[in-house]
């Protein structure tokens, strides 16, 4: 799903409405990361970065919501980013700030 999201807009909005919701969402969230995963030359480490980006942006998007910010603050909730890597079976967990910033 990350790799569609990163395809040109005119290619996502010919997909059928709940899928070209969600590629446009996803594409909105990697967009301030972009210049970063269009520096990497390697294929593979371009679309590892695009997925570790991915997965930082849903946490920070679930950290908008009031009701989990409050579960977290008061460790009733822990997430945890991380991703499954088919190629080798191996799950690799990031380090994600717990706390909304302003520029987030």
């Amino acid at each position: 799903a990350v790799k569609a999201a990163r395809l040109p807009t005119k290619v996502i909005l010919n997909e059928p409405p709940k899928l070209k919701d969600m590629l446009l969402g996803m594409k909105q969230e990697l967009a301030y990361c972009e210049d970063t995963i269009n520096a990497i030359s390697d294929p593979a480490a371009k679309d590892r970065e695009a997925v570790v980006a991915n997965a930082k942006a849903q946490v920070r998007k679930l950290l908008r919501d009031k009701g989990v910010q409050e579960k977290v603050a008061k460790n009733e909730l822990l997430i945890v980013a991380g991703f499954y890597d088919i190629g080798t079976g191996v799950v690799d967990f990031m380090d994600v700030p717990m706390e909304i910033g302003d520029n987030e």
